[in-house]
């Protein structure tokens, strides 16, 4: 996607009347990122990671779309709905499988339309880009070096484990330390986790529709939804 086709995209009536309340009410200096379905196009990868875990433990398979309908925060509430039903060291074998099998393919993937032109575009308008991810830690910071965007943000803010357990601790560590009042931030998601974490840091959230949970699922929750990482400009215009 161009630069000058983020420039000229536009928001519906309702995203756009609710970045028009955010400007005239608040100054975002921060953006905070979710990686996963949100930066990087992933989620069709990670629906074929995890028929091939289900596999071992001979469960069906899925494909995109019912991985995108079904996937959730807590992911073991996900596995279990897919059929898992194993104790605290059988979970622990799936996540390591499913980290061993992502490890193996990641860079197949690519990042979602229009994330370097966006993350550029606000590096250049002064704007502070903050990653927070449920993945681990030194796995993120080899992802956004391998894509070549880890230059445009100040922090990156992993887990100590691989097992996605949430990221409401390291962020609220985070605004501990740096002291940003949370009105001057705003988190960019692709899951109800997002919004989850945005709530408990008392930040406004973007739900981004072609992450990791497909329109049915987000449409439920609160947060404007965008279509396209280029509606996130809108707020700084």
């Amino acid at each position: 996607m161009s630069l000058m086709s983020c420039a000229e995209y536009l928001l519906t009536d309702f995203n756009l009347l609710w970045v028009t309340m955010t400007a005239e009410n608040k100054s975002i200096s921060h953006v905070i990122w979710d990686w996963n379905g949100t930066l990087v196009d992933d989620s069709e990868f990670c629906a074929s990671v995890v028929s091939a875990v289900l596999e071992e433990w001979n469960l069906p398979v899925i494909d995109r779309l019912a991985y995108r309908r079904q996937f959730r925060f807590p992911v073991r509430e996900f596995y279990e709905e897919l059929g898992f039903s194993g104790g605290d060291s059988d979970y622990l074998r799936v996540c390591d499988s499913f980290i061993k099998k992502y490890r193996a393919g990641w860079r197949n993937c690519s990042l979602q339309n229009g994330a370097m032109e966006v993350l550029s575009t606000l590096q250049k308008r002064g704007v502070q880009q903050i990653m927070l991810s449920a993945g681990y830690q030194k796995d993120v910071e080899a992802s956004l070096k391998h894509f070549r965007i880890d230059k445009f943000f100040t922090d990156i803010l992993g887990q100590t484990n691989t097992r996605a357990e949430g990221k409401v601790v390291r962020g609220k560590e985070w605004f501990a330390q740096s002291g940003l009042i949370p009105d001057r931030a705003i988190l960019v998601g692709d899951t109800n986790h997002d919004w989850e974490v945005a709530e408990a840091l008392g930040v406004d959230c973007l739900l981004l529709t072609n992450g990791h949970q497909d329109m049915e699922r987000l449409a439920a929750l609160q947060p404007p939804k965008i279509n396209e990482l280029c509606e996130v400009l809108e707020l700084f215009t």
